[in-house]
């Protein structure tokens, strides 16, 4: 498989495969392919990988993207303006995600949900559960905004608001708290809570919030409408 990240501002992921390779994309992401690209709906992982997938906010069943006869090529891209980011796991390890950041993956990753903790469930402001991915393999996550990555140590942990978070590595650890004080919280503009980062890893942020680039957009229709 060989594959490459197309734009600026808004990505798209190419992928080409040799014959008989394939990937799995998630429902609804495709742009373009060729001829010798076919597509076929897969449930993968059984009846429990389609009940990971469906409470962590993406599709039930995946999209089969195999290569037959000739080289063939796929590309795939998110619905909100932003990038594409590779996480490259080894054996065994484990990355995790917010809800709909999955865009496509190898055959080889395990794709499971990871419940957070009960004070978490404003966690990304979209529930207690996120998207688990188990290597070896590629997995490519469509990033809102731009990706900014953060290198988390025992000496230097980070806090993070929560719409913020794009992923991290599994081993490391997190804690939900309150803003300084609500005072902060009420007129600060920055919610009730943050996320706490500790351990040795990698965080992965993006640069525009989610929810808040959906809630603005709503905001900005009812606005125009109102105005006519």
């Amino acid at each position: 498989m060989k594959y490459e990240i197309i734009g600026h501002n808004m990505q798209l992921l190419k992928v080409t495969l040799a014959p008989g390779e394939r990937i799995f994309g998630d429902s609804g992401t495709l742009v373009s392919k060729n001829g010798s690209i076919i597509m076929t709906p897969r449930i993968v992982g059984g009846i429990g990988g389609l009940f990971a997938r469906k409470i962590t906010g993406a599709t039930g069943m995946l999209t089969e993207f195999k290569s037959t006869g000739s080289e063939g090529h796929v590309s795939l891209a998110g619905v909100y303006p932003g990038k594409v980011l590779e996480i490259d796991l080894d054996d065994n390890q484990v990355f995790i995600a917010e809800q709909k950041a999955y865009l496509a993956s190898e055959d080889t990753i395990k794709f499971t949900f990871q419940m957070m903790s009960l004070g978490a469930m404003w966690f990304g402001k979209s529930g207690i559960t996120m998207q688990r991915f188990v290597g070896p393999g590629k997995v490519f996550l469509h990033i809102t905004g731009d990706i900014i990555e953060h290198e988390v140590t025992n000496a230097n942990p980070i806090e993070i608001d929560p719409g913020h978070v794009a992923g991290f590595d599994g081993g490391l650890q997190y804690k939900i708290t309150f803003v300084d004080n609500i005072k902060t919280a009420m007129f600060g503009g920055v919610g009730l809570f943050l996320v706490t980062f500790s351990g040795n890893g990698r965080v992965v942020t993006h640069s525009i919030s989610r929810t808040k680039f959906a809630a603005q957009i709503y905001i900005d229709g009812k606005s125009q409408q109102k105005n006519k």
